[in-house]
């Protein structure tokens, strides 16, 4: 007896797609938040002091926590301050190459393409 609940391949999705596409001032809003938001993070990596330290000091840092288990919480924080500034830096660059990149294309007019049939 086949199963009735079960619904083929072909139809699995057909309702789950949006349909919609988001209006340009829903784009404009989105691209400026993150816009925003990469900056935050960007002034948040300026303001953590002793940068350039932290990072000479890494590898000696990682190096002495696997040789003396004792010290492990003393260099553990600024490993993990290190890592959090890279990956900070990381998604901030993303975030605003992404709105600079939907701002360029909102802003410059389209070319109209011409449909043959």
């Amino acid at each position: 007896m086949p199963n009735i609940k079960r619904k083929s391949r072909e139809y699995l999705f057909k309702n789950k797609l949006n349909k919609r596409g988001k209006s340009r001032r829903e784009l404009m809003k989105e691209s400026f938040f993150m816009m925003i938001f990469g900056l935050f993070l960007l002034l948040i990596n300026y303001l953590i002091p002793k940068k350039m330290e932290l990072f000479y000091s890494f590898k000696n840092n990682v190096i002495n926590a696997f040789s003396n288990l004792l010290e492990i919480l003393s260099y553990s924080l600024e490993i993990i301050i290190v890592l959090l500034i890279c990956f900070i830096f990381l998604i901030s660059i993303f975030l605003i190459a992404g709105s600079v990149n939907r701002i360029i294309k909102l802003l410059l007019p389209r070319s109209k393409k011409f449909k043959y049939r």
